[in-house]
């Protein structure tokens, strides 16, 4: 199974990375821990997500807004 980002998407990902990385030590490694978490249970459950626009669904961590 393939999962892509938006590349605004991305950007911001990678913007949420940096901004947690100034906020505590290694917080930005649980951030992109719990994302990477939630991307392996989509890949083992596709149908996992509430759907967000025609075939494209979204699905948000629990510990990071």
């Amino acid at each position: 199974m393939r999962i892509e980002f938006h590349p605004e998407a991305l950007a911001e990902f990678k913007d949420a990375a940096q901004y947690y990385a100034g906020c505590q030590k290694n917080l930005e490694l649980r951030f992109i821990a719990a994302v990477e978490a939630v991307l392996d249970r989509i890949r083992q459950n596709p149908e996992w997500g509430r759907i967000f626009e025609d075939d494209i669904r979204r699905r948000l961590t629990h510990v990071f807004p």
